[in-house]
């Protein structure tokens, strides 16, 4: 494992039990699944207008997408799950951790070609008019979060991520001690600054795809499918190096909070990792159930 692959790894495995603590609330995971349709539709609605037949397709293939990461995907994150469980039994090992990292790198790789795909058969149906709109639109939420984040000082940078850590862990463990809190700021102190090399790379890349889009050259698909395949190539050596520190310091941090929580916050955690993985569970069934009724039904998202 490369060193950039295996800390990118951990900032990933970080996002997404961010993102599980955040369904759990309310155990609303099955909630929220079964509307995700719904929610991609009315983010995909701030970006450009479908007609009525753009709309049906694109339906139509997220329906396909969504019923194929029921059935294949969930059963795997179930599994993270257990696994979980058993690193949290047996003290949190570092190799272990690693590992768990990995198998979530390759969940969102699984995810993120047919989701592309989804993308990019959308992207065929748009009419030019409407590609100027898409343009337009990632450019403006471009120049949004460049006025909000660069407006920050080194100090709110810090104070901000500080805040955002203790806000999730504690979501997911009660409120956290004065050590884990202090944890937490020598973390913090230890990274570096990466919210300008974000934003410079993100106008890069959406500048590309931008004249992508607009020449609409036949092959227009296979050109965006390279750039997204380079694009981590392209980095900055030091917004790569921020990258690589930024990761193991988010690990060693996560590691270190999980190891010294208390007997109560233990309790807390587990009972919330054991709501999530039977919700997730329930779901798989679902899937599993829905095939049984329609066995001819083949769900496979189409890829490139």
């Amino acid at each position: 494992m490369t060193t950039q692959g295996g800390l990118r790894r951990c900032v990933r495995l970080l996002v997404w039990c961010f993102l599980l603590l955040t369904l759990t609330g309310c155990s609303a995971t099955q909630f929220i699944y079964n509307r995700v349709d719904v929610l991609v539709r009315w983010h995909l609605d701030d970006y450009v207008s479908l007609d009525r037949d753009q709309r049906a397709q694109f339906d139509e293939r997220l329906d396909i997408l969504l019923e194929w990461h029921r059935r294949e995907e969930l059963p795997e994150y179930v599994l993270l799950l257990d696994d979980a469980l058993a690193i949290l039994d047996n003290g949190v090992p570092l190799d272990a951790a690693r590992d768990m990292a990995d198998r979530i790198e390759l969940a969102a790789i699984r995810f993120q070609g047919p989701f592309l795909e989804l993308l990019l058969r959308t992207g065929k149906d748009l009419r030019q008019k409407q590609r100027v709109e898409f343009v337009d639109a990632m450019m403006a939420k471009q120049e949004e979060f460049e006025a909000d984040r660069l407006a920050r000082s080194d100090e709110e940078y810090r104070e901000d991520l500080e805040k955002r850590f203790d806000a999730q862990l504690s979501r997911y463990m009660g409120p956290l001690t004065p050590a884990q809190i202090d944890r937490i700021a020598a973390g913090v102190a230890d990274m570096t600054r990466l919210d300008r090399f974000w934003l410079e790379d993100r106008r890069v890349w959406i500048e590309a795809v931008s004249d992508i889009l607009l020449r609409a050259e036949n092959d227009w698909p296979d050109q965006v499918r390279a750039m997204i395949t380079g694009r981590e190539d392209a980095l900055l050596p030091a917004y790569r190096e921020g990258i690589d520190h930024n990761g193991e310091v988010i690990l060693q941090l996560s590691r270190d909070v999980l190891i010294s929580r208390t007997e109560k916050q233990d309790r807390k955690l587990r009972s919330k990792l054991i709501v999530l993985r039977d919700d997730l569970a329930a779901l798989a069934a679902q899937g599993a159930s829905t095939l049984d009724e329609d066995p001819e039904r083949v769900i496979t998202p189409a890829s490139g």
